[in-house]
């Protein structure tokens, strides 16, 4: 396994992604999980089950559909209502997902609790890919040093 940013991730802004993840309602941040999740299956021998993301991505998809179209027709709360428990299934998957990107990225860094690099489980939970990018981006510059 190849131990060191420069090799599996790319500094990406961390405005951009922020931006796009509110302006996308969530989806960039699981395009952000998948494209972390591709850099590392293919350079780590830490693998992510591609079974995993499928269900991840189709979960988020109903999800977020449900939720418009939900929205869309807010006069009928029964659909709304009717949808919260593909939300909560799709929450613990998205939850599930970020958790095992964040450790593998903590593993790549060699980071342990206190450490620059280290991804922080609670702002991790709160900034999910902005704050992974973040840490990624510093693990980049100072790999570049």
């Amino acid at each position: 396994m190849k131990k060191g940013f420069s090799d599996i991730f790319e500094t990406d802004s961390v405005l951009k992604t922020l931006v796009l993840c509110v302006l996308t309602i969530g989806s960039y941040l699981i395009y952000k999980l998948y494209r972390f999740t591709n850099q590392i299956n293919q350079h780590t021998e830490l693998k992510i089950s591609n079974l995993f993301i499928t269900t991840t991505i189709i979960l988020f998809t109903i999800s977020l559909g449900s939720i418009i179209y939900g929205l869309a027709n807010y006069h009928d709360l029964t659909i709304l209502k009717s949808s919260i428990g593909i939300h909560a299934i799709s929450s613990v998957f998205d939850v599930t997902w970020i958790v095992m990107v964040r450790h593998r990225i903590n593993l790549i860094a060699g980071s342990k609790k206190g450490d620059k690099l280290w991804l922080n489980p609670f702002i991790t939970s709160i900034f999910h890919v902005i704050y992974m990018q973040h840490k990624i981006n510093q693990g980049l510059a100072k790999s570049a040093i």
